[in-house]
């Protein structure tokens, strides 16, 4: 399967320091990849180089086959087929709701247009307030209109900067999933970056993991939650337990644990319980082993539990 995206060792940067290193990897038609990193490793910056938005210092992007011109190559940075959202939004303020959907589809009919209209306002709940000016909206339905606009004329490619930061989280889970499910049954690609490995699991069909500029690894959701590279990485995919035995050091996930003896579960410790803390559907269990306390996390009472084996994360650098 030929790829619609294509990054070959892309560096990208402000005068001579460079933000982003020889960076290498494809996307498919369809796909969804979820760039990761924390702040300052460059994760925006490589995202608006693919979209033509800055200048490459070396290396290229393709598109289609197509080597995409950066922003000294071409008057008007961008490329029709493919659409960024960035978290600043790029609103017309001053136009309705409505009207900023429909700035994008003026080439063309009028039937296309309001078929379109009515389809984004539904896929982002913003319908009701398609009268509204832009203004007059919160910032979460404001970034939810520069993603409706984004979708308006059917790009085949999507990229997304921090797209659903400003949601509250019941909103998140509701739109961020519509969005998913209108890109997988319009085969349209993502890209998106995120500083949340949770968000990009849930996202995901591969996660890209940045450092200091630096593609790092390329990998499944799963395989990165159960096998992470290393602690730092490791952090961005939830809570992790460190426990000291003698010279050794275990790290393990609130929820890799069992009460028998697996062959993945091999680890024993004995322990004493300490307190529940119940977070509706899952509750937090704290247990002490050796002075030391840790966290697990079950959807059954396990209070009663005095020995434990657990699955230690054994790190691949």
């Amino acid at each position: 399967m030929s790829s619609i995206l294509s990054i070959k060792n892309l560096s990208v940067g402000y005068d001579k320091n460079k933000v982003v290193k020889k960076c290498n990897f494809e996307l498919q038609a369809g796909e969804i990849a979820v760039i990761l990193g924390a702040s300052g490793d460059g994760k925006t910056t490589l995202l608006k180089a693919i979209a033509g938005f800055l200048p490459h210092q070396e290396g290229e992007v393709t598109f289609k086959g197509e080597k995409i011109k950066d922003s000294t190559q071409k008057l008007i940075p961008g490329n029709e087929e493919i659409r960024l959202v960035n978290q600043d939004f790029e609103l017309d303020v001053y136009h309705t709701v409505e009207e900023n959907i429909k700035n994008r589809l003026l080439r063309f009919d009028g039937d296309y247009q309001e078929q379109r209209v009515k389809s984004m306002l539904r896929i982002t709940k913003l319908t009701r307030f398609r009268n509204y000016k832009a203004l007059e909206i919160s910032g979460g339905q404001q970034q939810r209109l520069a993603i409706a606009r984004a979708l308006a004329d059917e790009p085949e490619l999507l990229l997304l900067d921090e797209p659903f930061n400003q949601l509250d989280f019941q909103t998140k889970s509701k739109i961020s999933n519509h969005i998913r499910k209108y890109l997988k049954k319009n085969n349209i690609a993502a890209l998106m970056v995120t500083h949340n490995g949770i968000e990009a699991m849930e996202w995901a069909d591969k996660i890209i993991y940045m450092e200091k500029g630096k593609i790092k690894r390329i990998d499944e959701p799963q395989a990165f939650f159960e096998q992470p590279s290393s602690k730092r990485e490791a952090s961005f995919f939830g809570e992790l337990n460190r426990l000291k035995i003698g010279e050794e050091e275990l790290y393990f996930r609130p929820s890799f644990f069992s009460s028998e003896k697996t062959k993945s579960f091999s680890k024993a410790l004995q322990v004493d319980f300490v307190q529940k803390q119940n977070l509706g559907w899952y509750s937090i269990f704290t247990f002490v082993f050796k002075g030391q306390e840790f966290n697990l996390f079950s959807t059954e009472d396990i209070s009663g539990l005095s020995k434990i084996f657990i699955k230690p994360i054994n790190f691949i650098d």
